[in-house]
């Protein structure tokens, strides 16, 4: 048994809206053996609030599901700009930090990174303690927020790529979520062989057919409804969807239905509500438990990105969660990963991104051929099922952490030579 601390500012269980990969990946290792303990923020991502029970709090204590969970301070409120983001994600670096420093030396560190200044802080706590440290990386920063006009400031960028060298080259092992993510790293001059890919993947709790459709609102049993699930924010493309929306409705049919939240969301709802759009449902945020649910109501599934090179490499969650519930995929993304999958898979139909009359044209066109849609929804998810199941992967990720706990002690390493 080793001592195990896991850093991650997003940790999401099953109760609460978001990707639960990193609670699947820790629950794991405590089903393991291992003594884990996390530390993550109590600010709520996808509501940039501060529950009310962490009031006035700044490090809160917990034991959940055979762990230690320690919850901490961020700033709440942050939005688009990187004033705000920035603050929200130096204040849980530094916070972080003091929480670590209350615990037993740990033997293995692990971090997910973004963002990136939990994570180097993470780096440096491990190296400070003599352990091994495990980086887990779901996105390549600063390379993915500059292209998006997020980050300007050079002195930002400057700060951002030396966390980024500091972390990949403190790291004894890097996870990478994409073969796109993996071949970023490997362009930073690290060796591929200390890089592994461990991907999202299938919940069996969500593989469809156990849920009772959700009832959404002015959306009739009959309906063909093309959902969206997942976070309204920068990257996916929504504004396309909306687009394509109102170049359906003539079809009465056909509904949208869009359930998450975001810093996007209520610049949509505005969208929206100036297209005049009457076959379109906005949905908040559902914990992922209630998913499976939607999903069942779901014809199809979309996942519309920019037409930006930086999403070929994309490999979202939402994808394995239709799949996983036997939802055909409609992709509307840059050729890469993603639209990789659904052609080996032939789990759905691709797209050119940004482009709303080809999602309304191929929207009406899978609406017209709904055992074709369903055919595929199964192909997608007896894919998944046998690829992607997350308890396979996540026995993966246990497995290097049982290696570099196994290993000697960075410390000792370094006293040895």
């Amino acid at each position: 048994m080793a001592r195990v601390l896991y850093v991650s500012q997003y940790f999401v269980s099953g109760d609460q809206p978001g990707g639960v990969r990193h609670w699947q990946h820790t629950r794991a290792l405590a089903r393991a053996g291992h003594d884990v303990t996390v530390v993550t923020s109590y600010v709520q991502h996808k509501e940039r609030t501060i529950p009310e029970e962490y009031r006035g709090k700044r490090i809160v204590r917990s034991h959940e599901d055979g762990m230690e969970v320690i919850r901490t301070y961020a700033t709440p409120g942050y939005g688009r700009d990187m004033k705000s983001r920035m603050s929200n994600y130096a204040t849980f670096a530094m916070w972080s930090l003091l929480a670590e420093l209350r615990i037993p030396r740990p033997d293995v560190v692990v971090a997910s990174s973004p963002p990136l200044p939990a994570a180097a802080a993470a780096a440096a706590f491990a190296r400070a303690r003599g352990a091994r440290f495990l980086l887990e990386v779901r996105d390549l920063w600063p390379d993915s927020i500059i292209p998006m006009g997020v980050v300007k400031d050079g002195k930002v960028i400057t700060a951002a790529r030396k966390m980024e060298h500091f972390a990949y080259r403190r790291a004894d092992r890097i996870v990478a979520l994409t073969e796109g993510i993996r071949d970023g790293i490997i362009a930073q001059g690290i060796p591929a062989g200390r890089i592994s890919l461990i991907t999202n993947g299938v919940d069996l709790d969500m593989a469809g057919g156990e849920h009772a459709p959700a009832h959404i609102e002015g959306v009739s049993d009959d309906a063909f409804v093309a959902m969206y699930v997942g976070n309204h924010g920068t990257y996916s493309s929504l504004g396309t969807v909306l687009q394509a929306a109102k170049m359906l409705e003539d079809d009465p049919s056909i509904r949208v239905v869009l359930v998450g939240g975001g810093d996007q969301k209520p610049m949509l709802q505005e969208m929206a509500g100036d297209l005049g759009l009457t076959n379109t449902t906005f949905v908040d945020s559902v914990p992922k438990r209630e998913v499976p649910s939607y999903l069942e109501r779901a014809d199809l599934g979309l996942i519309p990105y920019q037409d930006m090179p930086l999403f070929a490499g994309a490999l979202p969650n939402k994808t394995f969660d239709y799949m996983a519930a036997g939802r055909p995929l409609l992709a509307a993304a840059p050729v890469g990963e993603l639209t990789g999958l659904i052609d080996r898979a032939h789990c759905g139909w691709n797209v050119a991104p940004e482009d709303p009359t080809a999602m309304a044209a191929a929207i009406r066109d899978i609406a017209a051929q709904r055992d074709e849609a369903r055919v595929r929804g199964a192909a997608g998810r007896e894919y998944a099922l046998a690829e992607y199941d997350r308890q396979v992967l996540a026995a993966r990720f246990v497995r290097l952490v049982d290696d570099l706990a196994a290993s000697p002690r960075a410390g000792r390493r370094r006293r040895a030579g």
